[in-house]
């Protein structure tokens, strides 16, 4: 009866660390299609953002920051999808989640999916943006220079005429 309950404790421990912990870093791009893959979230910190402006400078990037529990992020989410399948070609969308962590986002596209890139980001970035709510919406000229940023939900024809903008200048 000694033996069952030590191995009862030992496999309760053994069930909880694999349930608590990360499995790693998830440091993988997104897919080209803009969807992740399940627990592929990438970090996205300032140096690495810079680094994507840098990339995809000559095009105009559109960023929101958003988190899985924020009703109004999931209320834009769909509407950056049509916006990336409209003028994906024109401007860069892509999606930064301020969840404190990628279970978050894991059990999130669990039940959703979403043609859109998805990074993971942290403290830093949100701070630097001045993201004081979410969501909020930062947009960078072909330069990777900041020229927006307003928290709120932008409806798809506003967020066509940002885009063409963008791309126009």
């Amino acid at each position: 009866m000694k033996n069952f309950r030590r191995f009862a404790v030992i496999l309760m421990i053994c069930t909880l660390l694999l349930a608590c912990g990360d499995g790693g870093s998830q440091t993988a791009e997104s897919s080209p299609s803009g969807e992740n893959a399940p627990g592929v979230y990438p970090a996205m910190g300032v140096a690495d953002l810079d680094q994507f402006l840098a990339e995809n400078k000559g095009k105009p990037t559109m960023l929101l920051f958003w988190t899985t529990w924020c009703p109004s992020c999931k209320e834009e989410l769909p509407e950056l999808e049509a916006l990336r399948a409209s003028h994906g070609d024109k401007v860069n969308v892509i999606t930064v989640s301020l969840d404190e962590s990628v279970a978050a986002l894991d059990a999130y596209f669990s039940k959703k999916k979403l043609d859109l890139p998805v990074y993971h980001g942290d403290e830093a970035i949100a701070r630097k943006f001045g993201v004081e709510a979410i969501p909020t919406l930062v947009m960078f000229d072909k330069n990777g220079k900041k020229i927006f940023g307003k928290p709120g939900i932008f409806p798809h024809a506003m967020l066509v005429k940002m885009a063409e903008k963008l791309a126009s200048q």
